[in-house]
């Protein structure tokens, strides 16, 4: 999933919330604007050389109180007091002095950082072990229950029991949308065509 699509994709669903629940103009921020309303965890993680309560503050001056808060939401907290340094332990440059199971979870930390309105979760668990995993599904119900709106794009099912509506799609078409139960139903025994490899 390109930025941009991510953009577009925050900029309908903010719009419709808006729509609802204030007159806030979604529509008209640019992207640099959209960090308040917007939590977004790209499938690639980048993380930067500095500490843990650096990135999931996205390097600004953050209260320890919101940095502690959002990894709590990500419910990383744990995971991350078992760090040799807690939230003060340097991971280098791209993370490389941590897991990729850590990183995924720490850059969900930073997505959820100043509770956003709409969160974008893009196979965010491709790194993760079933520790990993459980928080996860923790989290995304954690989400729900606090009235956030939440948008995964996934190969895999295990967390779609937890969506509202699921949105199947090949090639770029839409096959279903709908429940998880209704949309499961209507591509049952479906025979889904490989796409041709890449030459």
């Amino acid at each position: 999933m390109t930025p941009q699509t991510v953009l577009t994709l925050a900029q309908q669903a903010l719009w419709v919330t808006a729509l609802v629940s204030a007159p806030l103009l979604i529509r008209h921020l640019g992207i640099s604007e959209f960090g308040r309303y917007v939590g977004y965890l790209p499938q690639d993680i980048e993380l930067f050389a500095g500490t843990v309560a650096d990135n999931i503050a996205r390097f600004s001056d953050g209260p320890s109180e919101a940095i502690v808060q959002a990894a709590q939401a990500a419910d990383a907290h744990a995971m991350i007091l078992r760090l040799p340094d807690g939230y003060d332990t340097q991971i280098g440059e791209g993370g490389a002095m941590i897991s990729p199971g850590q990183r995924q979870r720490i850059a969900l930390a930073r997505a959820l950082y100043e509770n956003p309105a709409l969160v974008v979760l893009d196979e965010p668990n491709s790194n993760l072990d079933s520790e990993g995993d459980a928080a996860l599904a923790n989290a995304v119900a954690n989400l729900k229950k606090n009235g956030t709106t939440v948008v995964i794009v996934t190969h895999r099912i295990a967390l779609l029991n937890q969506f509202d509506r699921i949105l199947a799609l090949q090639n770029g078409a839409m096959l279903a949308f709908g429940p998880p139960a209704e949309v499961r139903a209507r591509l049952q025994g479906q025979v889904v065509p490989m796409a041709p490899a890449a030459r």
